[in-house]
Formats: C-alpha cells, structure tokens, sequence
C-alpha cells in the first residue's frame, strides 16, 4: 500500500520510500501512475480541512447521539452544512471517561474529490488520515510539549496521542498553551524536486535545515515567550503510522449499497414473523375448513341414506339438489297443520297466553299453554271450540311465578280431496 502525502490542495504528492525512509515527490496522480504498479493508497490529507471540537461527553454518550447528532454538535462552528460532514472520535482514556482529544470533522466533498482525484489515476484510497498524525507523539505530558513541522507548504502540531492540528500563525497558538515548555523541531523533507521548495530543499543537509527552522521561530516569538520555550531540533521525518484501515480518524468509510439501521432491521425481524404467523394461522385455518367440510359431507350423506335407505345419494348432484323435491312434498303434506297453526296463533295472543312445546303428529297437533289460572286456559279451550277447532284441554300444573301450563290437543283434519 503505498502511504502519499498531500500538504495542500495543490501542492506535489509526496510519497513514502519505506527502504530508504525519505519522501518522494511527484507532481500529480498520473505522474505517480507512471512510476508505481500498486493500486491501494494511503493519503494524508492536510489537516486545514479538519475542524475540531472540544467535549465533555463519553464515548458511550456519543454512541448514544448517533451519526446525526455528532454531526449537529459541529452545526455553530462548521461553515460546512452538519448533514454534509463526516466525524471521527479518537479515545485513548477508559471508556466512562470524557474524551480525551477533540471530535474531528472534514467535509465529505472534500472527501469525494480527493477519492475522484486518485481515481483519475486509477488508484484506490483505502484510508484517509489528516497529516498531523505523521508527527510523532510528544513524550512529556499534554501541553508541555509538542513536535512542529513546517515547511512552505504546510505548518503541523501535534501535541498528545489524539491532539494536533494545522496552524496558520505559531505565535498565537503557542500563546494559547501557558504550560508549554517545549518545542521539539522536525526537519523538513527533503524531496529533492519539490516546485515550491523551502530553503533547504537545494540539497542541503536536514541539519542546517532544522538550525533555519529554529532559528526562524525564535524570530516570530516575543523575548518573553523566546525565553521560557526550550527549541529542541528533532532530526527525523513525518513518518507514516502502522495500519493506517484500522485508525480511529480514518475518514473513508467503504461504501455500502445498502445500510439498514438498527431499529429498522427489527422491524423487519418483526414484520417478517407477523408474516409468517399469519400464513401459518391461515394454512392451519384452511385445513380444519376442509376437515369440517369433509365430515359435514360424510354426515349429509349418512343422513340422507337414513331418511332415504332405499335410495342412492348420487355424486354429481349436491345434498341441496337431492333433497328439494322431497322438500316441497313434505311442506304439502304439511300444509293442514300450518292452516290449522295460521288460525290458532291469533287466538293465543288474544287470550293473552304463553305456547310451547309445540308437537305435530299426521293426526294431532299438540302444545303446552301457559296462563294466570285455569279459567284462562278453559276458557281458551272453549274459544277454540266455538272456532270450530277440535281441541281438548289435558291435565293443568303449576308452572313458574304463580302461573299455570296445561296441554292442549287438536285434531287435523286431512284435506278434502
């Protein structure tokens, strides 16, 4: 994988030379095509395009805010819209700790021009990291020292672990660090070629590069400040870190065609299983209909023959069919009976009795009336009499609430043929 530096928006691409341990430069993507076969890259991007932002929250609280919420913590500083950022976290401390180092955002057009950019190329980024992480890590605590880095191009920070940054004027954030006592010198790269060089970049020795560095700081500081700050040169490049995937401030996310939310998968484990319950409730539904349509079959059928026992119930006609005629025959056969009901019915409403029980036999048709006393129900029976109705009033009992039933049978008359 090859590990390239970009210093600003339009500066050389410096690539790292792991033999040799030095930056090589090239002017753009296509020259760097020319010269290499790998296809995976590492770009360090320039951290001016970071911006950063103190907190107080834990990594479990952060959690908790979501991608959306982090991005909205950045809504009052960003000149970037919140929805169009990408944030990265880096904790070093226990996790029910505040963070120990700012959130870093960068914009994600920024991101997707510099991914287009090395596609023109016909390369592939595989991680995206701001360049203050080429800086080694300071070994005196956080905000006594720092390690610089400065050249024409670009001037780094980088003060802890987690914390470090672009700056545009030295003096005022060193002002901003009372504590700091120590500032510990890079040399500048060497690449030999670099269009817009620094002053060391004609071949000189990093050594005297490193003297000019110093010597140009303790220039743009105050006595004061000159005078309590310890200039240490460090002779040693940016060099890239070890599995650069896996950092925590990798700002390329690969991308997915499709990234489900968690709340949402859930509803779809659920919606899945209502599926699947309600067809397998239909199913077991369907199969006790036809069971019951199979033995309600099996009983008309039984029945028919019991009623019919020297017919066949046929097939291909359905139980309706077989039974309509035999039907209408038995509702003529009937009919005397409901003539004589048809009569009787308004004598009992208007005796204001109760009937039940009622029982038809080919001669009699027999039911149980209930009144207030006997002489209600003899005096029915007479009213049947005079109605020219055959009827006969049997043995009368108490019934329920201080009434009494008595049976009343009446002759039928068979039709006159």
């Amino acid at each position: 994988m090859l590990q390239v530096w970009l210093r600003g928006q339009h500066s050389p691409l410096l690539v790292w030379q792991g033999g040799s341990q030095t930056w090589q430069s090239y002017a753009d993507w296509q020259q760097l095509r020319e010269a290499v076969s790998e296809q995976s890259v590492c770009l360090y991007f320039p951290s001016q395009h970071v911006q950063q932002l103190p907190t107080d929250l834990t990594p479990a609280q952060l959690k908790q805010l979501g991608e959306a919420g982090k991005q909205y913590l950045f809504e009052e500083i960003s000149l970037i819209p919140a929805e169009q950022l990408s944030v990265r976290e880096i904790h070093t401390g226990p996790s029910n700790q505040p963070l120990t180092a700012p959130l870093y955002a960068t914009g994600r057009n920024d991101i997707a021009a510099w991914l287009h950019s090395a596609q023109l190329g016909n390369f592939s980024i595989v991680a995206l990291l701001p360049d203050f992480l080429l800086l080694p890590v300071p070994v005196d605590g956080i905000g006594q020292q720092l390690n610089l880095y400065q050249d024409r191009q670009t001037t780094l920070i980088r003060q802890s672990e987690g914390q470090g940054m672009a700056v545009s004027y030295l003096p005022l954030v060193i002002e901003r660090l009372p504590h700091l006592s120590e500032i510990c010198v890079m040399a500048p790269v060497d690449t030999g070629h670099d269009s817009a060089s620094d002053s060391h970049d004609d071949g000189s020795d990093n050594t005297d590069a490193v003297a000019a560095s110093l010597v140009a700081i303790k220039n743009s500081l105050s006595a004061q400040a000159s005078a309590d700050l310890i200039l240490t040169p460090l002779a040693v490049p940016p060099i890239p870190i070890t599995a650069p995937e896996r950092h925590p401030l990798n700002f390329y996310a690969k991308p997915s065609s499709l990234k489900l939310s968690p709340y949402l998968k859930v509803t779809m484990m659920v919606a899945v299983a209502a599926l699947v319950f309600q067809l397998s409730a239909d199913a077991l539904q369907w199969y006790h209909y036809k069971q019951a349509t199979a033995a309600t079959k099996q009983a008309m059928a039984a029945q028919y023959q019991a009623w019919f026992p020297e017919e066949r119930l046929s097939a291909k006609n359905t139980i309706q069919l077989s039974l309509q005629p035999k039907l209408v025959t038995s509702n003529a056969a009937d009919s005397p009976h409901t003539a004589l009901l048809n009569r009787i019915a308004p004598l009992i409403k208007q005796s204001s009795l109760t009937a039940q029980a009622l029982e038809m036999d080919p001669n009699t048709l027999s039911f149980t009336v209930i009144g207030d006393n006997r002489d209600s129900l003899d005096k029915f029976a007479s009213t049947l009499s005079a109605q020219g109705i055959e009827a006969s009033l049997g043995r009368v009992t108490n019934s329920e609430q201080d009434k009494v039933a008595g049976q009343v049978t009446i002759a039928v008359m068979p039709p006159v043929t």
